[in-house]
């Protein structure tokens, strides 16, 4: 009986060796399931990640044009002329550039900090000063144009949203 009872176990053991799942690793099919889903997520969420990349890169470039208008026209207020060259617009508030305090005429172009954007100004003609940041890095219909009217107050502010680039403006 002793004998009989080991071939049993024996073949017990090489019974359920042979039913069990081989757990090495993953199957050919479920490592493709795998690498297709992150591929189809990585086509969902990069683009849109590099969408509001540039939405927070705009953003900056609208906060700095608006605090040029209140800027320019603080200078007026203050002073009665017009300003003419950044020189001015730094005895009111500091503007700073990748190398420093802007200085100079405004035919300098200012880089903003983050290096993304670079703004120019026109002006004063007839009392209008026409500001434009152009994107530097890649963020397509994005550029900002806007404008401020010395004489009436009236400013503009266009913006790209990525799809369409700003239109220009008219400050009358």
């Amino acid at each position: 009986m002793n004998h009989l009872a080991k071939r049993r176990r024996k073949r017990a053991r090489q019974l359920s060796h042979h039913t069990q799942p081989d757990i090495n690793g993953f199957t050919l099919t479920e490592l493709i399931i795998a690498v297709g889903i992150v591929v189809t997520l990585s086509f969902i969420a990069i683009p849109s990640y590099f969408s509001q990349a540039c939405k927070s890169k705009t953003t900056e470039v609208i906060s700095s044009v608006s605090s040029l208008q209140a800027i320019i026209s603080a200078y007026i207020d203050e002073t009665g002329a017009y300003p003419t060259n950044w020189d001015n617009l730094n005895s009111i508030s500091a503007i700073m550039s990748v190398g420093g305090e802007m200085t100079g005429e405004f035919t300098e172009i200012w880089t903003l900090p983050s290096e993304h954007y670079e703004i120019t100004v026109s002006g004063p003609a007839s009392s209008t000063y026409n500001i434009t940041g152009v994107s530097k890095d890649g963020c397509p219909n994005r550029d900002v144009k806007a404008c401020l009217n010395a004489s009436t107050g009236a400013s503009k502010l266009s913006r790209g949203d990525g799809t369409t680039n700003a239109v220009d403006v008219i400050c009358t």
